[in-house]
């Protein structure tokens, strides 16, 4: 038996192949393609920001943040990624570690978009 969390990855998988299919016929045919920017609904502009901290081995060990602004300059997300000479991964901040990483950072860049 299938869990949740495979059922949705599936139903996710399948919905990006029908979505790619649309993308496709949009790009050979300009009234599907207008039809498709037609019925957007919206969009929000989300910056990514690298923040690497310091290390004593930046060789073979370095780690940092990445924070994700929206267009109104607010931290709304953040990873936090690491990599030493063989391996690297990512993990999501989440609750009180991402209040903290907010209450940090928010006031340390500013965003400016015309």
């Amino acid at each position: 038996m299938e869990s949740n969390n495979e059922l949705y990855k599936e139903k996710v998988g399948q919905e990006l192949k029908s979505r790619m299919k649309w993308f496709k016929e949009a790009l050979d045919d300009e009234t599907k393609r207008k039809e498709l920017h037609e019925s957007i609904q919206g969009s929000e502009i989300i910056i990514r920001l690298e923040i690497y901290l310091p290390t004593d081995d930046p060789e073979n060990f370095m780690d940092g943040l990445y924070l994700y602004i929206n267009n109104s300059g607010e931290i709304v997300d953040a990873d936090y990624y690491f990599r030493d000479s063989c391996n690297g991964a990512i993990t999501r901040v989440e609750g009180d570690d991402l209040q903290v990483i907010k209450n940090l950072f928010q006031d340390a860049f500013s965003l400016e978009i015309e």
